[in-house]
């Protein structure tokens, strides 16, 4: 078997000058993706594939472990909201 090449990213096509803005507008975009061609050859319409349907899920598979003897009980807390305690200098509001 034939050693695997590495990956390399990929480039855009469009560029960023600064962040959210592209070096090419909408209408270059729509002509370098080649859009134009591929509705061309399709009677001016973008070609549209139905949805591959979707493989059946799996039957629930019974747990691999039983659950634990010890069921986790959340911490007591016994804090109680209450003012704070301001200095006689602090005004009140």
């Amino acid at each position: 078997m034939a050693p695997k090449k590495p990956r390399s990213a990929r480039v855009t096509r469009n560029p960023q000058l600064i962040r959210g803005i592209g070096k090419y507008s909408r209408s270059q975009m729509y002509h370098k993706r080649g859009i134009w061609a591929i509705k061309a050859k399709h009677g001016g319409v973008f070609p549209r594939h139905d949805p591959k349907p979707k493989p059946q899920a799996p039957a629930q598979k019974p747990p691999k472990f039983y659950p634990a003897d010890d069921v986790r009980r959340p911490l007591v807390n016994k804090h109680k909201p209450k003012p704070a305690k301001l200095r006689s200098l602090v005004p009140h509001c």
